[in-house]
C-alpha cells in the first residue's frame, strides 16, 4: 500500500480534477438548461457567477495545497518513473499548460466580471457597473475564456492518454 503522504497527494489531485470537471459542465447547465424566469434573469446570472467563482476558488486552494504538499514531501511521494528526457519534458509541459490555462481562465473571468454590462457582485463586492463597462473588452475576454475552456478539455484528454500510456 502507498504511504499516507501519497494518499493525501492523490486526494488533492482528484478533488481538484473533479471540481474542474464539475465547473466545466455545471456552468453550461446553469446558463443554458435552467429556466431563468423562476428567479429572474439578473438574479439567475448572479447566482451562476457566484457559484462558478466559489468553485474556482476551491480549485485554486486545492492546487496551492497540492503544490505545497509536493514541496514538503517530495521525497516521500512515489512517482511514475520517467522513461527518458523527452517524457520528462512532456510531463512538465502538460502540467505547466494546466497551470497557465487555469490562470488564464481566472484572469479572463475577472476581466468579464469587471466589464459586464450588468452590475456583478461577487461575495458582496461589486465588481462592475453598467456605466463604466466596456462591451468590446468583455467580448474579447469571453472569446479568450471560451478558447481556454476548449483547450483545457483537450489538455485533460492528453493528460488522461499520457497516464494510460505511462502505466502500460
Amino acid at each position: 500500500m502507498k504511504n499516507k503522504h501519497y494518499l493525501v497527494d492523490r486526494s488533492l489531485h482528484w478533488f481538484a480534477a473533479f471540481l474542474i470537471l464539475f465547473i466545466l459542465m455545471n456552468m453550461g447547465t446553469q446558463i443554458h438548461n435552467i429556466d431563468y424566469r423562476i428567479k429572474g434573469q439578473a438574479l439567475h446570472r448572479q447566482d451562476a457567477i457566484e457559484t462558478h467563482a466559489l468553485m474556482a476558488l476551491g480549485v485554486f486552494g486545492l492546487i496551492l495545497a497540492r503544490l505545497g504538499w509536493e514541496k514538503l514531501f517530495a521525497n516521500r511521494l512515489p512517482r511514475q518513473p520517467m522513461r527518458n528526457t523527452f517524457h520528462l519534458g512532456l510531463v512538465k509541459s502538460v502540467h505547466a499548460c494546466f497551470y497557465l490555462i487555469l490562470s488564464g481562465l481566472v484572469i479572463t473571468g475577472l476581466g468579464m466580471a469587471i466589464n459586464a454590462e450588468e452590475v456583478i457582485q461577487l461575495f458582496g463586492v461589486q465588481l462592475s457597473d453598467a456605466i463604466s463597462s466596456d462591451g468590446r473588452f468583455y467580448a474579447k475576454m469571453l472569446d479568450i475564456h471560451l478558447m481556454l475552456i476548449d483547450t483545457l478539455w483537450w489538455l485533460i484528454v492528453l493528460h488522461f492518454l499520457g497516464v494510460l500510456y505511462a502505466r502500460k
